[in-house]
């Protein structure tokens, strides 16, 4: 029991320190805006640096192949103890690297190929540490074993949002954003150390002598092309929600309120311990009360229902309680969604093709709708001049929930969703 408990904080420690990075980055995109991608046009420098943030999703899909690959032919440890270590290096390189002002045109460039080399090794990162604890838990309790992986993801943003505030303070030199990359890359270092020291998981050693694909990715697509579809549009429900209520939300309180940065640090760190508290809550009522994919379509469903009023409420009046109130809906929401996600994910699998088919399935969707969240929904809301452009797009990913789950579950060669919703959602029959 102590090395199960050892092996599922190594996968914690790692995927902390992974959303550290992202989260961290995405907190300052505003800040790092004008140092990085400076222009006479403040909009367009601001597009620019939420793309540089969109740039380490477009990497996902591809550590998803790169550590799915390692991760079912070598193991899961072998994978994550890689992954680990590579995403220190652009988290230090982040912490020291030159402005525009001193280096030119070679600063932005550097820092995108940072964030890419952070999306590559996050790609490769979440899925595997998910895999890891979802086969060292007992049966029974897979939602809350991955409800729990996902909260400590979230505790990495906590930690790097009040290292920001801490860092953004009057007091602080200008420079002072830089630390919390810096101390990333020590925890890194730190997570590296811990990893090499755990067991490879019961599910990969059990299966270890079974005869796998050369490629097992390829076995997936040849095999199980529908619920890799479904593992793609469960990926993008997933961050659709979440980065809309993050990142999203500070860019409106940055730049339509001139909310300052350390106080918009506050809210997202209330944010997230909020949804560090919600999500093992959600994983323990899909495992014990309704089932995984009962409470993932009742919280696409509850999305569809609630985003329309909530983005009237902002247009008819964008103030700071307004936002933090959308914000915590779409914590809920999230919440309820991702807890029993990657439970539900590991059933679509088997041992030596889960790694490969979840790793690049949920990095795809995530990377093609979910992390560019933000970047599209800003440039739509230019674009049509239209405050309730998040409306339609939470809406999007509400139906896009919901279909997943249900023909992930069902697998009917023809998706015909009325009957299948009656049985999810008793309300129907009784209709």
């Amino acid at each position: 029991m102590k090395k199960n408990y050892k092996a599922i904080f190594a996968a914690m420690i790692g995927n902390a320190l992974e959303y550290y990075d992202v989260m961290l980055y995405g907190f300052f995109a505003t800040m790092l805006a004008p140092l990085f991608f400076p222009t006479d046009n403040h909009a367009i420098s601001i597009i620019s640096s939420l793309g540089t943030f969109a740039a380490g999703f477009l990497m996902r899909p591809i550590g998803g192949m790169v550590f799915g690959h390692l991760g079912d032919k070598f193991g899961r440890r072998y994978a994550l103890v890689l992954a680990i270590f590579l995403v220190t290096i652009p988290t230090f390189t982040i912490g020291v690297l030159p402005t525009y002002v001193e280096i030119g045109i070679a600063a932005p460039i550097i820092l995108v190929l940072c964030r890419l080399a952070q999306g590559l090794c996050v790609g490769g990162e979440y899925a595997g540490a998910s895999i890891f604890v979802i086969e060292y838990s007992k049966k029974g309790k897979e939602s809350f074993a991955g409800s729990v992986l996902s909260a400590s993801g979230l505790f990495g943003g906590v930690l790097g949002t009040f290292l920001g505030f801490l860092c953004t303070l009057p007091t602080m030199p200008s420079w002072g954003w830089r630390i919390p990359f810096l101390i990333g890359s020590l925890m890194g270092l730190m997570g590296y150390y811990i990893r090499t020291k755990v067991n490879e998981s019961p599910d990969f050693i059990r299966h270890e002598d079974e005869k796998t694909e050369k490629v097992p990715l390829w076995g997936v697509l040849q095999k199980r092309k529908r619920n890799l579809l479904c593992t793609m549009g469960i990926g993008a429900a997933s961050l659709i929600p979440f980065y809309l209520g993050s990142v999203y939300m500070t860019f409106l309180l940055s730049t339509k309120l001139q909310i300052p940065t350390s106080q918009i640090m506050l809210i997202n760190v209330a944010l997230n311990i909020f949804l560090i508290l919600l999500l093992p809550v959600m994983g323990t009522i899909a495992d014990k009360i309704i089932g995984k994919e009962k409470l993932m379509i009742w919280s696409s469903f509850g999305s569809i229902l609630v985003a329309y009023p909530l983005f009237l409420i902002l247009e008819r009046d964008l103030s700071l309680s307004n936002i933090i109130f959308v914000q915590t809906i779409l914590a809920i929401i999230t919440a309820g969604f991702v807890a029993p996600s990657m439970a539900l994910l590991a059933t679509y699998f088997p041992v030596h093709e889960r790694y490969s088919g979840i790793g690049f399935g949920y990095a795809f969707g995530g990377a093609l709708l979910g992390g560019t969240t933000p970047l599209i929904i800003a440039s739509l809301v230019n674009w049509f001049n239209s405050p309730l452009v998040p409306a339609y797009y939470l809406m999007f990913s509400g139906c896009l929930g919901i279909a997943c789950v249900v023909w992930g579950k069902k697998g009917p060669s023809v998706f015909v969703p009325g009957p299948m919703l009656k049985e999810f959602l008793p309300s129907l029959n009784r209709s």
